[in-house]
């Protein structure tokens, strides 16, 4: 399932916000893009304040191509999450990009004791994290 309604690539701040499978509120926050260096695609998961906190970095064609909340699943304890990437608004440098990214998911009482992160590009889905997420203090 795609989740067109994130569409709109905004340089910066809330790109929009959606109701995952369980109605938890999700928002997807571009916090930047620039071209890319020899950065990996990477995640990290933690837990804050009753909500599920990805962060990290996405390898894209270029640096103003557009982040969707492809998918969000939970089978028992464990959550998968999906972002993707989508074709950019406007015209753009020519470079291959990276954009950085933060993506919470509000949880209901019950945390996930797993949690798996994929990227999807056209022809690629690769798992960038997957593990216990870390608790805030």
């Amino acid at each position: 399932m795609r989740r067109r309604t994130l569409l709109g690539g905004l340089a910066s701040g809330l790109v929009g916000v959606v109701a995952c499978e369980d109605d938890a509120a999700t928002s997807l926050e571009r916090r930047d893009q620039r071209c890319a260096g020899d950065e990996d695609d990477a995640a990290t998961v933690r837990v804050a304040d009753g909500a599920l906190v990805v962060e990290r970095l996405i390898r894209t064609p270029t640096p103003c191509h557009v982040l969707v909340l492809e998918s969000v699943s939970r089978e028992r304890d464990a959550l998968e999450v999906t972002v993707g990437v989508d074709e950019p608004d406007g015209f753009c440098v020519q470079c291959l990009g990276v954009v950085e990214y933060v993506l919470e998911i509000e949880l209901d009482d019950r945390e996930p004791d797993c949690v798996a992160v994929f990227h999807e590009r056209r022809d690629e889905t690769i798992r960038v994290a997957r593990g216990e997420p870390r608790r805030a203090n």
